[in-house]
């Protein structure tokens, strides 16, 4: 909350009105998922990226939001590449990633070579514009489906 207080000029306030909501529902989120995590421990899987413990094709639909692109000042390309293949891999059907920017609100710089990369193996990958939109520029999801 400290770090997004110095650069909440970056974020759009129409969804949680000012810090103090945004806190709240922070908090909120925090105790809900405590909570549950304590009551279905067998819900909750610890993995590390790019290499997941599930088998191929366990899930129908896979997200991948709030992580993936947001960090590329410490995830490099490769990290990208693999971690989104291995999403695939545990997906059947399709792949969203959300948001495609980085902190700054900066659409990450190798995403359309990744988009080339990813069709070029037969998949069809759209971006599209999406109602949410917290940090300035996030409001854009990458859906890559196996056809």
């Amino acid at each position: 909350m400290e770090t997004l207080e110095r650069a909440k000029d970056n974020y759009v306030w129409s969804c949680y009105g000012d810090m103090q909501g945004l806190s709240e529902l922070r908090h909120q989120a925090l105790q809900d998922c405590t909570q549950d995590m304590r009551k279905h421990p067998e819900r909750y899987v610890a993995a590390v990226l790019p290499e997941l413990p599930f088998e191929d094709e366990q899930f129908n639909i896979v997200l991948s939001a709030h992580f993936l692109f947001m960090y590329s000042d410490r995830l490099d390309y490769e990290f990208h590449k693999n971690t989104v293949h291995e999403l695939l891999r545990v997906a059947s059907e399709e792949v969203r990633i959300f948001p495609l920017t980085d902190l700054t609100g900066t659409r990450y710089d190798l995403l359309d070579r990744l988009i080339l990369e990813l069709e070029a193996e037969g998949l069809r990958v759209t971006e599209a514009k999406v109602p949410y939109e917290f940090m300035r520029n996030g409001n854009s999801l990458l859906s890559i489906q196996k056809i």
